[in-house]
């Protein structure tokens, strides 16, 4: 009995996994939103053990502090771990100002519509950045999600 148990656990998780493998969507990165990033991101390194693996801003308004899991930056950029984002928030600006789940989808338009008909809605307009299109949403309860397709 405690075989079969163990057999039908392992065929609902298989067929959970394949189904969101299937439809091509994953998640990007978690973003942490912070008033000094270099403060925080330093925190996440010595905490638990992370580097830094870029900076996809960094000016003296706004910085985006991409790290993960590895004791050095080159083990990090080759960790198939989710990364995590910090960026930074205004100080006066509440700590869910910025979408915190980022998805990578393979079709934005696509995505975006399917959001929609689930009851979300659309923050901003689709915009381009470096190799990247975007969309942001917030879902029925009002929590930001950040849509991302890779440019082709």
């Amino acid at each position: 009995m405690r075989v079969l148990k163990l057999a039908i656990a392992v065929c609902v998780l298989s067929a959970a996994t394949a189904a969101a493998q299937e439809s091509g969507i994953r998640v990007r990165s978690v973003r942490v939103l912070a008033t000094d990033p270099e403060a925080i991101a330093t925190f996440y390194e010595k905490a638990f053990g992370m580097s830094e693996t870029r900076r996809a801003g960094n000016s003296p308004t706004f910085k985006e502090i991409i790290i993960n899991s590895g004791s050095t930056s080159e083990i990090a950029k080759k960790a198939t771990t989710t990364p995590i984002v910090i960026a930074t928030r205004a100080k006066d600006a509440p700590a869910g100002a910025m979408a915190s789940l980022i998805l990578q989808v393979p079709d934005l338009d696509k995505a975006i519509e399917s959001a929609k008909a689930a009851g979300a809605t659309l923050l901003r307009a689709p915009g381009k950045t470096e190799g990247l299109n975007f969309a942001f949403l917030k879902d029925p309860d009002g929590n930001q999600i950040e849509l991302v397709m890779t440019q082709k």
